[in-house]
């Protein structure tokens, strides 16, 4: 016989812990319905929004803009760079596609992101995680370092915008360059609002500790959208100063036990403004090493973008690599 006293006793539970945490009963069940994944809610707060609605055009760019933050992220951990171009990753593509759009709450206009965990195997694949996988694991996960990097990036762009140090938003180096793609996605929602107000809130996977002490809640107004622009031009401005070649691969080297393979080198032939045919030596990331094996094996053209050095042996940085087809 089935019993029916469990659903009440279950939803009593939920009004209880909603009304101790001072959330809704929405918030609390989709918490609880999603214990395998982080949780980022973006708020939007301006006069046009009421109670549960909001304008058309304001509703698309904050999915569309959120969906962005997360690419761009995603694209800052795998490959860090002042300003992504052309075709995104396929394990960043396959983690955007798994991501979902919670239920929107009233009260302003809030947005949740459920991020399921997912991680990148030894040859670059993605794997999703289960609620029976690892702590550890999940806690090492690329959904994991996506939603505090998502975190992380905002609270540094709010500190240095605060602390009139607008310059630190550009001289980062290193894996923890925050591009133009993520500032682009962060003015994007709905900050050019006069009166507006985002918050962004992160609700972390009741399976995996936050031990990064990451912050939860972070509020930017209207007045950050100026700063953030001034960001996003002054760092295309660099990339702007970058040249793109088109040619065909001409050597390829590298480590030949895949295992330990991390970078490899391309030699490619392409022709200058000129018509004049040069040689320039590249380095690229693993994935990008691994499309450059197949576009060599294939005779197909690829596209890079980056500064050529001057000198007798000429190398060039990259800032995107893609083939074509």
């Amino acid at each position: 016989m089935v019993t029916t006293t469990k659903a009440p006793k279950n939803a009593k539970a939920v009004v209880t812990v909603a009304e101790v945490e001072n959330k809704s009963v929405e918030q609390v069940l989709l918490y609880l319905l999603n214990p395998n994944t982080d949780i980022l809610k973006i708020r939007l707060e301006k006069k046009d929004v009421e109670a549960g609605n909001i304008l058309f055009d304001d509703a698309i760019r904050m999915y569309e803009n959120a969906k962005r933050l997360l690419a761009a992220t995603a694209l800052d951990i795998l490959h860090p760079k002042k300003y992504h171009q052309g075709r995104m990753d396929d394990c960043v593509l396959k983690f955007l596609s798994n991501c979902r759009f919670g239920q929107t709450e009233i009260g302003s206009y809030v947005v949740s992101v459920v991020c399921p965990f997912a991680e990148l195997d030894e040859n670059e694949d993605y794997k999703q995680l289960s609620i029976f996988s690892d702590e550890e694991q999940c806690a090492n996960s690329l959904t994991r370092q996506v939603t505090s990097r998502v975190m992380k990036n905002i609270s540094f762009i709010k500190n240095q915008i605060d602390n009139g140090e607008m310059d630190k938003l550009i001289l980062q180096d290193g894996d923890k360059i925050i591009s133009a793609n993520f500032y682009e996605a962060l003015g994007g929602l709905n900050l050019d609002s006069n009166g507006a107000d985002v918050e962004f809130i992160a609700e972390w996977s009741p399976i995996v500790k936050n031990t990064d002490c990451v912050k939860n809640r972070i509020l930017l107004t209207h007045d950050y959208y100026q700063p953030i622009e001034t960001t996003i031009e002054r760092l295309k401005d660099e990339t702007n100063k970058s040249t793109k070649i088109i040619g065909r691969i001409k050597k390829l080297e590298s480590s030949p036990d895949v295992q330990k393979r991390k970078i490899g080198k391309i030699t490619v032939v392409y022709l200058d403004e000129n018509d004049k045919r040069k040689t320039v030596t590249v380095n690229l990331n693993k994935n990008e090493y691994d499309k450059a094996i197949k576009a060599h094996e294939r005779g197909f053209h690829v596209e890079i973008v980056g500064e050529i050095s001057s000198g007798r042996n000429v190398s060039m940085s990259c800032e995107s690599f893609a083939v074509i087809e």
